[in-house]
């Protein structure tokens, strides 16, 4: 079948003696359709869908018809009818229906949106399938086409289906605490016919409305409640999928069970309360009949509420709080504070001492006294004297103490000094942390604060001797652009008045690594690899290398040695290498890209004839054209003239995309040829030299030397010579009457004019030199003349 045209393509085996061939298709709903053709094959056109068509097959000449031939062809196959799609809701899927269409063996139905951007298909041996993933707020156009195990129909006339609406992408809520009530709002959403708002707590119970327009507001919130808040947008019954939730807090119950208890060293009040629900912290406020306040605030269920007036009544009440909300005011009850008394005392200590020398103005009434110093911890220091002075000892370092003198040990009579309030020396910082400032190589430390420190001085050294410092009245402080690759020795000091603090303990920290050294890159052209390698950087655990093309191609290589071989590289293109280490917290800078060329490989098969010509031999190189774009080669030929060093030859081609050149080299001479290949990436390197000689020069100066009868012939040497023939020259030819590898050789039967000689090696044999005129002598004569 050919399923585009519904057409049927018949072919056999050619018959002998057949003049044509006639090819009748009948179908199951009597339907038939012929066609007739001289050669081996015809078409069936027009032919109906979903057919199981019989073939006959018959052979003519001018006279009889051959013997049918049969077989059988499935029509493409009909297209389904009555197409019907549903939504369901729940899954935001289309359930699709269709008659059964002749021919068919399998369906695919296939939904897109009206605007062409979202496709799904879902394919079936039956008359539905579901369509799934649908997108939500779409229309789309569903069709079903049929199949055999060769064509598919036509795709059926199509229907829509409206999916599910999409929920609100972004919803605010905002809590209005004093009428215990929440007010949702949402974005418009022209897909949706109304909106439903649920918002439910941990344990299932849930609240909810629903509307129209763009909000929704949910009243009679309990107190102390957490509530994830959800919108779901509604068309026709169907409900989107929730939104994103967010969580809100209805406003915190009111803390009950209020104690408080009077420190008349301080003249603080400590107040605790439970717990109330829906509460993340507490503030507790102190106001004073003159209107004089004090308060303090915390996420446990105590506080203290400190630097209240003497001889005053104060109206406390505690309030608890969330991120939304304040509650009521608990109930609210009354304290009085301790009485004023004594006043002018002094106190006094040594940055490092753990003694506080207190001093006072003498009171007349009694002869003895109670100093008392109360830490921020509430630690307590007691001494007493029948003077005006005494030593508080076992002070600590970074405390805040308040300190009264009171008569005997009464210490809320109204034989009582005014507080007056110290501290001692700073303590040495603690639980300090370091932590990276990657992109600028820099750390960035904390610690726990220290109530009575003004500043804090940060100092870093490293191993390669640099120190850096910070100051700061916060505990935290930031060192930036440090050395990388450096472990740096950390410790901090606190200081207050002329106090400084010893030196927390040493805490080491890795600055970030250094950038890779002195990076090499060689490219392996037979295997697209490039293999980079480099000094390790100082602090590195791992490195990171690309290598990345013009056009943003990038290639990746990760390794935790120091090399690494990147494979893959597209022969011809050039590539920019870098890297950069890592500890697994930090990177390093890049390294500086080094461009190289996945150059083409050389050529791996080189051969070299050799053609005789009068006055050189012709070299001609061949060689493998290289699997890479856009090459281009060029021959080089280097050489000892004549087998002298001094006498050197060396000549190259242009650069040519043929894969042959030709030389004339001089003969006598020892050559090696190499070929480079090139592209836009650079030149490979050489190919495997091949060497050789060629044909030597033909031997120079030769003599004859009797008569012809006996005589002797002579001649130069010949550079690169493996032997020498001696020819007798004669109309029909020249035969050889004599092979050497010396400079001579007698023969008799020759006269001077009919001798030649040449010489021969492994690349051939010269040209032949004969007698030069004066150089036949007569033996006889010259005995002679001797």
């Amino acid at each position: 079948m050919e399923c585009a045209s519904n057409t049927g393509v018949v072919s056999w085996e050619q018959g002998e003696r057949v003049a044509s061939y006639l090819v009748q298709a009948s179908g199951p709903d009597g339907y038939q359709v012929y066609c007739s053709s001289p050669t081996t094959s015809c078409r069936l056109t027009s032919l109906h869908c979903g057919q199981a068509y019989n073939l006959t097959l018959t052979a003519q000449d001018s006279h009889c018809n051959s013997q049918n031939a049969f077989s059988q062809l499935q029509s493409v196959p009909c297209a389904p009818t009555s197409v019907q799609a549903s939504l369901v809701c729940l899954s935001n899927s289309a359930a699709v229906t269709w008659q059964s269409a002749s021919g068919a063996l399998s369906y695919q139905a296939e939904g897109i949106t009206v605007d062409g951007t979202h496709m799904v298909y879902c394919n079936s041996s039956v008359t539905h399938c579901n369509l799934e993933y649908l997108l939500c707020g779409e229309t789309y156009n569903v069709s079903v086409l049929s199949m055999d195990h060769t064509c598919s129909s036509e795709e059926s006339l199509s229907t829509q289906v409206h999916t599910a609406p999409c929920p609100p992408h972004t919803i605010d809520v905002e809590v209005n605490c004093s009428a215990g009530s929440m007010t949702v709002t949402w974005p418009a959403n022209p897909d949706a016919e109304s909106f439903h708002v649920r918002a439910e707590t941990s344990g299932g119970a849930f609240l909810s409305c629903d509307s129209t327009s763009t909000s929704c507001s949910i009243s009679g919130l309990p107190c102390g409640q957490s509530y994830s808040v959800i919108v779901t947008s509604v068309r026709g019954g169907c409900e989107s999928q929730p939104s994103t939730a967010v969580n809100v807090t209805s406003a915190p119950c009111v803390p009950q069970g209020e104690t408080a208890n009077l420190d008349c060293v301080t003249n603080s009040v400590w107040v605790t309360w439970l717990q109330a629900k829906g509460a993340e912290s507490y503030s507790v406020l102190a106001v004073e009949r003159g209107g004089t306040n004090s308060s303090c605030s915390a996420a446990d269920l105590h506080c203290n509420v400190p630097d209240l007036l003497c001889g005053a009544t104060y109206t406390f009440h505690i309030t608890a709080v969330n991120s939304f909300c304040r509650s009521a005011p608990g109930n609210a009850f009354q304290i009085q504070t301790a009485p004023c008394a004594l006043t002018s005392i002094t106190a006094h200590t040594d940055c490092y001492s753990s003694q506080i020398t207190v001093s006072w103005q003498l009171n007349e009434v009694s002869s003895f006294y109670v100093a008392t110093a109360e830490g921020h911890d509430q630690s307590v220091l007691i001494c007493n004297s029948t003077g005006t002075s005494c030593d508080l000892s076992g002070a600590k370092c970074g405390m805040q103490y308040t300190i009264i003198i009171s008569v005997s040990s009464d210490k809320c009579s109204s034989l009582r000094s005014p507080p007056l309030k110290m501290h001692t020396a700073p303590c040495a910082p603690q639980n300090i942390t370091v932590n990276p400032v990657c992109d600028s190589n820099g750390m960035a430390a904390a610690w726990s604060p220290s109530l009575v420190a003004e500043s804090y001085s940060l100092t870093a050294s490293s191993r390669d001797g640099d120190v850096r410092t910070c100051r700061s009245t916060a505990n935290n402080c930031t060192l930036l652009h440090l050395h990388c690759g450096q472990i740096y020795d950390v410790s901090i000091t606190a200081s207050a008045g002329n106090c400084t603090s010893l030196d927390s303990q040493q805490v080491t920290f890795y600055t970030v690594p250094c950038e890779p050294q002195n990076m090499i890159v060689e490219v392996q052209c037979d295997t697209g690899t490039a293999t980079l390698s480099w000094v390790e950087g100082q602090g590195s655990l791992q490195y990171f290398t690309t290598a990345q093309t013009t056009d943003g191609h990038t290639l990746h290589c990760d390794t935790t040695s120091t090399s690494c071989s990147i494979d893959g590289l597209t022969c011809g293109m050039l590539y920019n290498f870098s890297a950069l280490a890592s500890d697994g917290t930090c990177n390093s800078s890049l390294t500086v890209p080094i461009q190289r060329g996945a150059v083409p490989c050389p050529p791996s098969t080189v051969r070299v004839r050799t053609h005789l010509m009068v006055d050189a031999t012709l070299i001609r190189v061949y060689w493998n054209f290289v699997d890479c774009p856009d090459v281009t080669y060029l021959v080089q030929v280097t050489g000892d003239i004549q087998d002298n060093p001094e006498s050197l030859m060396d000549v190259s081609s242009y650069w040519t995309d043929i894969n042959y050149f030709e030389f004339p080299v001089p003969c006598s001479t020892s050559y090696s040829v190499t070929v480079f290949a090139q592209n836009s990436a650079g030149i490979s390197r050489p190919s495997k030299a091949v060497t050789g000689v060629t044909v030597p020069c033909p031997p120079m100066n030769i003599t004859f030397t009797g008569d012809s009868s006996s005589a002797t012939v002579a001649w130069r040497s010949s550079a690169l010579t493996t032997g020498y023939r001696v020819y007798q020259l004669s109309s029909d030819g020249r035969v050889p009457v004599c092979l050497t590898s010396n400079l001579s050789c007698e023969v008799s039967g020759l006269q001077a004019s009919n001798v030649a000689v040449t010489a021969w090696n492994s690349a051939g044999e010269s040209f032949a030199s004969r007698v030069a005129t004066g150089q036949t002598l007569n033996r006889r004569k010259r005995n002679l003349e001797y």
